[in-house]
């Protein structure tokens, strides 16, 4: 967690490392259980509160990302977040 605070002051670019980082920190997980690949019905606590967590701290990590890519409400994998916020602004 002491990563994700010390990010937050930061301008962070989205990699697929710190995506995994601020969703695994959201769901209270290893990191290690989470890929690039991991879709949310693989983790248990990746349900709808776990998904209101995750945006949360990505608002939190890229200042109120949600509001820019209201996209992110509806996606349902770590590869669907991260390449929703590498996309141009």
């Amino acid at each position: 967690m002491a990563d994700i605070t010390r990010i937050m002051t930061m301008n962070i670019e989205p990699t697929v490392e710190k995506v995994i980082e601020i969703i695994a920190a959201a769901l209270e997980v290893a990191p290690e259980l989470i890929t690039i690949d991991t879709v949310s019905s693989e983790i248990e606590e990746w349900d709808s509160l776990g998904q209101i967590s995750i945006l949360a701290k990505l608002d939190e990590v890229f200042s109120e990302v949600t509001e820019r890519i209201p996209d992110l409400a509806s996606a349902v994998s770590v590869k669907e977040i991260h390449q929703l916020l590498s996309r141009p602004a």
